[in-house]
């Protein structure tokens, strides 16, 4: 390899920092701590992907990540600091959880699911329209195929 040649896509050149927020769990259900993630990528979907991956953010869920902001390499030192002594994302059990005082605060909730699933009654009285429209569509049909064939 000669001395002149030119060196692409390396990737500490193109690295920039990041500031992703995200919806951390083992919490309770439909409940979630929003915890800020100092992150080198090249652009904000890598970003979002990495952090997406860490320990104790929700994976699972399609709107995990809160939000995704260009920031300093001075704003992302502090922000690994404030990370490597929050209590929460040192404890090993929900026991220690517990422990944290006042952690309780800081949970956040998460809207409820819609629950789509009818009741009986409501099923029946959908089947009965839907027969009723049914039949009268056959009516209909068979007046305007009579007329046709007369």
């Amino acid at each position: 390899m000669d001395n002149n040649a030119k060196i692409f896509n390396n990737p500490k050149i193109d690295q920039k920092y990041y500031a992703v927020c995200c919806k951390c769990g083992y919490v309770k259900t439909y409940q979630y701590v929003p915890i800020t993630f100092a992150i080198k990528a090249n652009d904000g979907k890598e970003a979002a992907e990495k952090a997406r991956n860490l320990a104790r953010v929700k994976h699972h869920k399609k709107y995990a990540i809160l939000s995704c902001k260009k920031i300093s390499k001075e704003k992302y030192d502090s922000l690994n600091d404030i990370n490597r002594n929050d209590p929460y994302l040192k404890c090993k059990n929900i026991q220690e959880q517990r422990l944290i005082q006042g952690f309780e605060s800081r949970i956040m909730d998460e809207p409820m699911p819609v629950n789509y699933k009818r009741t009986k009654k409501e099923r029946k009285d959908l089947i009965k329209y839907k027969l009723k429209k049914e039949t009268l569509f056959l009516k209909e049909l068979n007046e305007t195929m009579s007329i046709i064939y007369q």
